[in-house]
Parts: structure tokens; C-alpha cells; sequence
């Protein structure tokens, strides 16, 4: 079945339609690209893509920023704009500028929360009386692996290996689309025999490691999580800091970032750079150096 390809004359709407159908299926953030894409029709949906500008885009900015809107909200934005018009040009050979390339935001230092040991151990005491059972293994799992929410949630049995303590990912199931390979150290991997002989008492063998004790997939633990956290009287703490907890014990240990941004899946050390600053002794190691010379 052959389809008709828009012109950059057509309207945005229509460009956007097409761009979600033919794109949208390699790529991650579906939900939220979706979202975004139905955005942007409701904003500019008749006008045609030749008539947005880089001025009205800039408008657009400011009218967001003005209405409270965060720079990565923003950003978040015109980058899947611009993702489509490049698209655009580079697949249907489309002859114009991208009016959105380039128009970002500064994006301040993000927050970084990460627990001491006392509190990590606290959490997971509180954990172990909530009425979600596969919540302390969870904890568990992201404070030794540092891996994503999403990641541990949708993790199969079939990527562990027990026997070598590794857990292997493929590129559909990891934010940036790569393989990757999750060493287990023992607290990770008793977390994971203990899902194994939950399901295995209740009788569940899906391919998914948290299953409810239904048999069905655990899709959402923020409930569960936030109650915990609050009951051991944590304050400001989510799910992605368990994340930022695996990280900073790392570092503080004397752990490289290179290593580290290996661990968590980073694309480049730059993303693990947020974390040098909780290496002080590596640093001041370094500069002992000095002192060795003879000046």
C-alpha cells in the first residue's frame, strides 16, 4: 500500500499525522510523543508548515515561559517540532530551513536527592510492611543496579542470568535504544530469587519478574513507594532518586565516573558529571600529588 507523503505547504496538522505514523514506531516515549504531537494541532493545527516561522516559534517560547511553563517542558516541545521537520527533510526531501532548530532553553542544574545509609535502610524497613510484596525488591533492585523504573518493572526472566549475576538488556528495552549489560552484586540478585519464589508460590509464571499476585504484570508502584517514603519519614524523595542513590554511593566509594556512567547507561560521562562533586577525597588525593615536588 503506497501512501501519499506531505508537502511542507500542507497544514501542520496534517504533516503531524503523518510524521506519527510513519516515525513514531522507532522511537521511545510514545505516550509522550503523542501527547506533545496532539499539542501541537490544537495550537497551530490549520496553519501550513511553511508559514511557522522561527519568530512565531520564539513567541511561542516566551507565551510558555510567561504562563509558568519549565525550560525542559518547553524544550521537550520544539525539540520533537524540530525531530519532525528534520524528518522531514531528510526523508522526504523536503526544501526548507527547520524554523525550530537551535531555539532551546538553558536547562538549570537539576536537582540530585540521594539517600544516606541509614536512610536507605529505614525505607526498606517500611517497605517491607507495605501491602505491595514486591515493593522492598524493587527498592532493592534500583539501589543496587541503579536501573530505570520502567527497566526493573518490565524486566523479563529471560534477560537474567543468574549463574553469571548479569542481566542482559536489548535496545527496545532501555532509554537510549543500546544493549546493555547489568552486573548483580548479591543484594541484587537475592532480590531477584525472591520475585522468582514469590511468583513461583503463587503458582504465576508470566515472563515479566514483578507480577502481582493476580499473575498480571505490576504496571505502577508510585502508591506504594510513596507511601513507604513516607512513613519512614523521608523527605523529597521519588523513584528516580533511588537512581541518583545507586550513583552517589558509587562516586563517594571511589568509584570513576566512567565506570559509573557505564553502570547507569549513560550515552556520555557528561550526563555522570552531576554526581563529581560528592568525590572530594579522590580530589584532594589528586592535588596531594604535588606536594611530592621539589619547587
Amino acid at each position: 500500500m503506497q501512501i501519499d507523503l506531505p508537502e511542507p505547504t500542507d497544514t501542520l496538522s496534517t504533516f503531524l499525522d503523518a510524521y506519527h505514523a510513519t516515525a513514531a514506531r522507532d522511537q521511545k516515549g510514545k505516550h509522550r510523543l503523542k501527547w506533545t504531537i496532539s499539542y501541537w494541532k490544537t495550537k497551530y493545527g490549520d496553519i501550513p508548515v511553511t508559514d511557522i516561522t522561527r519568530r512565531s516559534l520564539s513567541q511561542h517560547i516566551e507565551t510558555r515561559r510567561i504562563a509558568g511553563k519549565s525550560n525542559s517542558t518547553i524544550n521537550r516541545e520544539i525539540s520533537i517540532l524540530s525531530a519532525s521537520i528534520n524528518y522531514a527533510i531528510r526523508r522526504w526531501a523536503w526544501n526548507i530551513s527547520n524554523p525550530a532548530s537551535g531555539l532551546y532553553l538553558k536547562i538549570p542544574e537539576g536537582r540530585l536527592r540521594w539517600l544516606t545509609q541509614a536512610e536507605a535502610k529505614n525505607l526498606l524497613q517500611h517497605a517491607k510492611q507495605s501491602k505491595a510484596p514486591h515493593l522492598v525488591d524493587f527498592i532493592q533492585l534500583a539501589l543496587n543496579t541503579g536501573m530505570r523504573r520502567t527497566e526493573i518493572l518490565k524486566l523479563e526472566i529471560r534477560n537474567i542470568d543468574q549463574q553469571n549475576k548479569k542481566i542482559h538488556l536489548d535496545g527496545t528495552q532501555t532509554k537510549n535504544g543500546k544493549r546493555r549489560v547489568i552486573p548483580l552484586n548479591d543484594h541484587a540478585l537475592k532480590a531477584i530469587q525472591s520475585r522468582i519464589a514469590s511468583n513461583t508460590q503463587n503458582g504465576k509464571t508470566g515472563t515479566r519478574l514483578f507480577l502481582q499476585s493476580n499473575g498480571r504484570p505490576v504496571v505502577q508502584i508510585n502508591t506504594a513507594f510513596t507511601n513507604a517514603v513516607r512513613e519512614a519519614g523521608i523527605e523529597d524523595f521519588r523513584i528516580h532518586d533511588l537512581r541518583h542513590t545507586f550513583a552517589s554511593w558509587l562516586v563517594q566509594s571511589g568509584v570513576t565516573l566512567p565506570e559509573v556512567r557505564d553502570l547507569l547507561g549513560h550515552a556520555t560521562v557528561k550526563q555522570t558529571e552531576r554526581y563529581a562533586h560528592l568525590a572530594p577525597g579522590l580530589l584532594h588525593k589528586a592535588v596531594a600529588i604535588l606536594d611530592t615536588l621539589d619547587f
